[in-house]
């Protein structure tokens, strides 16, 4: 019987005694200047927060033709808010206020590009208080959100403000066992033991807010539903999360 949650929590020890640093040798390109003036992809890692988990998440996109600048932004040490939770969702928060700062400043400067965040699983935190914190005068487009690990009831509404068009999440309930157990355990990245969004989706209802369920023809994509088939899935990727980055900026929704 297949029991994910043991090859990930071994993965983990094994993480912790040889370092997660020496794993993390992997950097994205430098974006140049070309690049940044035809848009923005930032994406934000998992609760890892590893560089080389958004390897398959570049070249992917990449390869899907987005020619604009992509950056992989850290958001928090090694799982920081599960390992180390007194303080850690605040602690986050405002690593989320200075990101929206940095980003306001590059949406004030390229003002016709357009703007995506990107995240999986823990990282749902970071970039929806990114998000969130995004002043009235430079929103992003669109926020991508697969696997969230936050509680199913999180409020998405100051997310959704701070873009022009939408939040777009990915979810599962094939992934019920294994993020149930993480978040019964160790709590999702916004501090609940239960009920993870990323086998069950939000509650949360709004017309901004895109859900997208996993479904058989995904098989195809070796995408299976769990948890980890969105890490170096380069044809999912390409074929499913690409085609929803916004890549001219179109003015907010009527």
């Amino acid at each position: 019987m297949r029991t994910p949650w043991l090859s990930t929590m071994a993965a983990v020890g094994w993480l912790g005694l040889v370092g997660c640093d020496a794993l993390d040798v992997w950097r994205p390109p430098q974006p140049t200047a070309e690049e940044y003036a035809r848009g923005l992809l930032v994406f934000y890692p998992g609760s890892s927060n590893l560089y080389v988990e958004g390897l398959g998440y570049y070249y992917g996109l990449k390869e899907a033709g987005i020619d604009m600048a992509i950056e992989i932004v850290p958001w928090s040490g090694f799982l920081t808010h599960q390992l180390f939770p007194e303080n850690a969702q605040e602690e986050i928060r405002a690593r989320a206020r200075e990101e929206a700062t940095r980003i306001a400043d590059y949406i004030r400067s390229h003002p016709d590009c357009p703007v995506t965040l990107m995240t999986y699983s823990g990282g749902a935190l970071m970039a929806l208080e990114t998000a969130a914190a995004m002043p009235p005068d430079a929103p992003v487009d669109r926020v991508i959100v697969l696997s969230p690990g936050l509680w199913t009831h999180f409020d998405l509404g100051p997310a959704l403000d701070g873009t022009t068009q939408n939040v777009l999440y990915y979810w599962s309930p094939h992934e019920r066992d294994l993020v149930e157990f993480v978040a019964r355990n160790f709590g999702t990245a916004d501090g609940h033991f239960m009920d993870a969004a990323a086998s069950l989706g939000f509650s949360h209802e709004d017309p901004r807010l895109i859900e997208v369920i996993w479904t058989p023809e995904m098989a195809a994509l070796g995408n299976n539903g769990g948890h980890l088939d969105y890490v170096l899935n380069f044809d999912f990727i390409k074929g499913v999360i690409a085609p929803w980055i916004i890549t001219h900026r179109i003015g907010p929704e009527n």
